[in-house]
C-alpha cells in the first residue's frame, strides 16, 4: 500500500513539473491588448537573474508591446523602425 501511495505522489509531482515546462511566450499582440499584464511581466523580468529562451521571448514581447503602445498613441513609428532597441541585454 505504501508503494502505491508513494508511486502515485511521485507521478503527480512529475506531471505537475512537466505541465510547467510547457509554458509558451505570449505574443506582443497579446500584450498590446493586455498592457497592464505586460507592465507586470516587465517588472518580473527586471527582477530575474537568469531567463530561459521562452522567458526571454516573453519578456521581449511584453516590453515591445509597452514601447509600441506608447509610441502608437503618440503617433510615432520609432519602435517599428528600430526593433533592436528593445532587445534584452
Amino acid at each position: 500500500m505504501k508503494h502505491f501511495i508513494f508511486g502515485g505522489l511521485l507521478s503527480l509531482g512529475a506531471l505537475a513539473f512537466l505541465a510547467g515546462c510547457g509554458d509558451e511566450a505570449k505574443t506582443s499582440d497579446y500584450y498590446k491588448t493586455h498592457i497592464d499584464e505586460a507592465k507586470a511581466r516587465v517588472a518580473e523580468c527586471k527582477k530575474m537573474e537568469k531567463m530561459n529562451e521562452t522567458q526571454q521571448r516573453d519578456c521581449s514581447n511584453a516590453k515591445w508591446a509597452i514601447e509600441t503602445n506608447g509610441l502608437e498613441n503618440a503617433g510615432s513609428s520609432w519602435g517599428k523602425s528600430n526593433p533592436d532597441a528593445l532587445k534584452w541585454k
